[in-house]
């Protein structure tokens, strides 16, 4: 079993309760079995023998959002995603991944993103035709929950590298980075999307490559270097990287005042796996009349709704739901106008139950407003 690679981690876990007050799932549900300690306690009894994947067990070891916050408060530097991980990829090969997770599979090989969506419709909604070329510098990979759900965020960042001046393409044929299934378990496709697209992203002879999804971002500086694919050459940045590269080099500035008073809401993928928290706050103050309010659980150690893969938003809405309404709690106490995101999926985990009188808005789509 893979998940043998993990004994250490799950050995201490299951003896371990320092983490699971701020267990992004076990503190909304009040579950021990969603805590990592409960899961290490899982873990083991299959590592023994005690236990089999039930269905019950499979859903637990599912539930996980893969946030890392148990990762950040660890004093030890145990790391309870990355057991949860393999758990999932030894679930897959023993057939028992629940039926959410194969239908997401079955859309993103079938149709290129989880959704199940036509391919032919993924830009239709997303620039007039002049944002593909055969070769650019500067290549923005939209992504899939963007491309269909919330297209004026690529609308707003199309606008910002038209008004910089940088050769630029949107990327024909794009589909999934395959991050959905690498957080399903289902390594092997996973593999085999990266084959297909990265070779199509290496020709377009880019130097950046730029995102706006944390997701894909994620995908392309670890997961495919992890896989043995060559980024030797290119880049990688996600938006609120590549937007303050423009302004500190000059290249667009941003004069229309916003007069309004902005939370930041860090994304999981960006500050704690990637140590990219500072991009969205140089983003925030380049716009002026924008008042920073930040949020009690921010950066490295902010609130997540569920982001990895956008996954846990199709599997359990529920849950992903009651992740949103926290988030929001949080955000409202700042008594923050806007609640700036750094995410599409977070955006629209926000949006869909966003009660509270707060704008919810891309930091993209801010920027480009500036502009």
């Amino acid at each position: 079993m893979l998940i043998e690679q993990q004994f250490a981690t799950i050995d201490a876990c299951r003896f371990c309760f320092m983490c699971r007050h701020v267990c992004t799932v076990g503190v909304v549900s009040g579950w021990e079995s969603d805590t990592p300690r409960g899961k290490g306690l899982i873990l083991f009894k299959i590592l023994r023998g005690h236990a089999t994947y039930s269905d019950d067990l499979v859903e637990t070891i599912y539930r996980c959002c893969l946030c890392g916050m148990c990762r950040t408060w660890c004093v030890g530097g145990y790391t309870m995603p990355e057991a949860v991980l393999l758990a999932r990829s030894d679930i897959v090969d023993q057939g028992k991944e629940p039926e959410g997770a194969r239908k997401i599979r079955a859309n993103i090989m079938a149709a290129g993103n989880p959704f199940g969506l036509p391919a032919e419709d993924r830009f239709k909604a997303i620039g007039d035709g002049k944002v593909f070329k055969d070769k650019a510098e500067v290549l923005y990979y939209v992504g899939c929950d963007t491309a269909y759900s919330q297209p004026e965020i690529a609308n707003a960042f199309a606008k910002i590298l038209l008004r910089s001046g940088v050769d630029f393409t949107f990327l024909r044929g794009e589909t999934s980075s395959g991050k959905p299934l690498t957080v399903l378990g289902y390594r092997n496709e996973a593999n085999k999307v990266a084959e297909e697209l990265w070779p199509r992203i290496r020709s377009t002879g880019c130097k950046v490559l730029v995102t706006t999804c944390p997701n894909s971002y994620d995908t392309f500086r670890n997961d495919y270097a992890a896989m043995g694919f060559d980024l030797d050459g290119i880049e990688v940045l996600h938006a609120t990287e590549y937007m303050a590269r423009l302004v500190k080099e000059g290249r667009v500035t941003p004069r229309n005042p916003l007069h309004r008073s902005v939370a930041p809401q860090d994304s999981t993928y960006l500050c704690r796996f990637n140590d990219a928290c500072d991009g969205l706050r140089r983003v925030l103050q380049a716009i002026p009349g924008v008042d920073l309010k930040e949020m009690s659980w921010t950066r490295d150690r902010a609130h997540s709704c569920g982001e990895a893969g956008g996954v846990l938003r199709l599997l359990y809405p529920e849950l992903s739901e009651e992740l949103a309404k926290r988030m929001l709690e949080e955000a409202s106490r700042t008594a923050a106008q806007v609640l700036a995101t750094a995410c599409p999926v977070t955006k629209r985990s926000l949006a869909s139950v966003n009660g509270r009188g707060i704008e919810i808005r891309d930091v993209v789509e801010l920027f480009a407003e500036s502009l």
